[in-house]
C-alpha cells in the first residue's frame, strides 16, 4: 500500500512540473521568483516522492529482474533514481532557461532534449516500470523484456543526458578559473604598474623612507632595480637609511632594504641593526599585553624574519653580537596575553627558534 502511495504522490509532482513548464513563464520581477520557487517545489518533491518509492520497491523486492545479485540490483536502480531525477529537473530548467545557442559551454542536446518535453517522457520510462513492479501478478503477466527495455532504456537516456550536464559543469568551471586567473593576473598587473609609477614619481627630495619596501627580495625584478636607483640617487643614502634604524617604526621599513641589499657601511649599520631589536621587542610585548585579536600571523609583518636573514648574509662578522638581542625578541614572543587569546602561537616564533638553535652558543 505504500508503495503505491508513494507512486501517486510522485505522479502527481510529475504532473504539477509538466504542467508548470507546458507554456513559457514571464522570467522577470515577482513571476520569475515564483517560476523559480515552483521548480524548486516540485522537483524536491518529485525527488523525494520517487526515492521513498524506489527504496520501497527495493525492499519489497519489487525489482529483483534488474540483476540477481542484491547489491548489484540496489546500485542499479538507485543509480537510475539519481539519473532520472535530475535528468527530470534540467529538462524543466533548461526549456526555458538556456543561456544562448552560441554559448557551447554547455551540450547544446540538453536544451533540444528540454525543448522536447524531456521533463515529460524521459520520466515516464522509469514511473512505468514502477507501476509494472507496483503488482506482483503483473510482473509475472509480462515478460522480462518488456519490463526491463523501458526501465534500461530510461537508464540510458537519462544517464547520457547527466554525463552531457557533467561535461558542461566541467567547461563551466574550468571557464570560471580561467576567467579568474585572468582577472588576478590583471590586478597584479594593475599593482605592477602603479608600483613603477609610484617610483618613477619620486626624486631625491623626496623621503627615502618612500621607497624602501619597493627594495626587498621579493618584488618584480624592475620594480626593485627601479626603486634601488632611487634610493641611490640620495646623495646620502646611506646615512639617511642609519638614522632611520634609530626609530622602531622607521626601522622596519629599513629591513626591507637590508634583506638582500648591500651596504658600505657594514659596522655601523650592524650596530644599528642590532639596537633596532630593543624597541621592537619592547613593542611586540606591548602588543600582545594590550590586543584585542592575536592570531598565529599577527607579528609576520613586525620585519622579524627579514632582520636575521639580513644578519646571516651582511652583518655576522661586523664585531657585534645579535644573539642576545634576537633572544629578546623571543622572549617577548612569549609575553603572558590576554585570557581569551591563551593557545595562540605565532608563526615568527619557530623563525626566531630555528635561528637562536642555529646560533646557539
Amino acid at each position: 500500500m505504500a508503495s503505491v502511495i508513494f507512486f501517486l504522490i510522485t505522479l502527481l509532482f510529475w504532473l504539477g512540473l509538466a504542467m508548470l513548464t507546458a507554456s513559457k513563464p514571464t522570467l522577470v520581477g515577482e513571476n520569475a521568483m515564483g517560476y523559480g520557487l515552483g521548480l524548486a517545489f516540485l522537483g524536491l518533491g518529485f525527488a523525494l516522492s520517487s526515492l521513498a518509492l524506489t527504496l520501497t520497491l527495493l525492499i519489497k523486492g519489487n525489482f529483483y529482474w534488474v540483476a540477481n545479485g542484491t547489491s548489484g540490483r540496489t546500485a542499479v536502480v538507485l543509480i537510475a533514481w539519481l539519473c532520472v531525477v535530475v535528468t527530470t529537473f534540467f529538462c524543466a530548467v533548461f526549456k526555458w532557461e538556456w543561456h544562448s545557442d552560441d554559448d557551447l559551454t554547455y551540450p547544446q542536446f540538453l536544451h533540444t532534449i528540454a525543448v522536447w518535453h524531456g521533463q515529460i517522457w524521459m520520466p515516464l520510462l522509469w514511473l512505468a516500470t514502477c507501476l509494472i513492479s507496483l503488482n506482483a501478478e503483473w510482473l509475472t503477466s509480462l515478460s522480462l523484456t518488456t519490463v526491463r527495455v523501458p526501465f534500461f532504456l530510461g537508464l540510458l537516456l537519462s544517464g547520457l543526458y547527466c554525463g552531457g550536464l557533467l561535461v558542461g559543469y566541467e567547461r563551466d568551471s574550468a571557464a570560471r578559473a580561467q576567467a579568474e586567473l585572468e582577472s588576478m593576473q590583471q590586478q597584479q598587473d594593475q599593482w605592477h604598474q602603479q608600483n613603477l609609477d609610484y617610483i618613477a614619481s619620486q626624486t631625491s627630495k623626496d623621503p627615502i623612507i618612500n621607497i624602501l619596501s619597493y627594495t626587498n627580495r621579493f618584488q618584480y625584478e624592475d620594480v626593485r632595480q627601479a626603486a634601488l636607483e632611487k634610493v641611490k640617487a640620495h646623495p646620502d643614502w646611506e646615512a639617511q637609511i642609519l638614522a632611520l634604524l634609530d626609530h622602531e617604526r622607521t626601522a622596519r621599513e629599513v629591513y626591507y632594504f637590508l634583506d638582500g641589499n648591500e651596504v658600505t657601511q657594514k659596522e655601523a649599520f650592524a650596530k644599528a641593526l642590532n639596537e633596532s631589536l630593543l624597541p621592537l621587542a619592547t613593542s611586540i610585548a606591548a602588543d600582545i599585553r594590550d590586543s584585542n585579536n592575536l592570531q598565529n600571523w599577527s607579528f609576520d609583518m613586525y620585519g622579524i624574519e627579514r632582520v636575521l636573514r639580513a644578519i646571516d648574509e651582511q652583518f655576522q662578522d661586523m664585531g657585534v653580537d645579535f644573539y642576545p638581542n634576537v633572544y629578546r625578541l623571543r622572549q617577548a614572543l612569549a609575553t603572558t596575553p590576554p585570557e581569551r587569546f591563551k593557545g595562540v602561537t605565532f608563526n615568527v616564533t619557530q623563525v626566531i627558534d630555528r635561528w637562536l638553535q642555529s646560533h646557539k652558543r
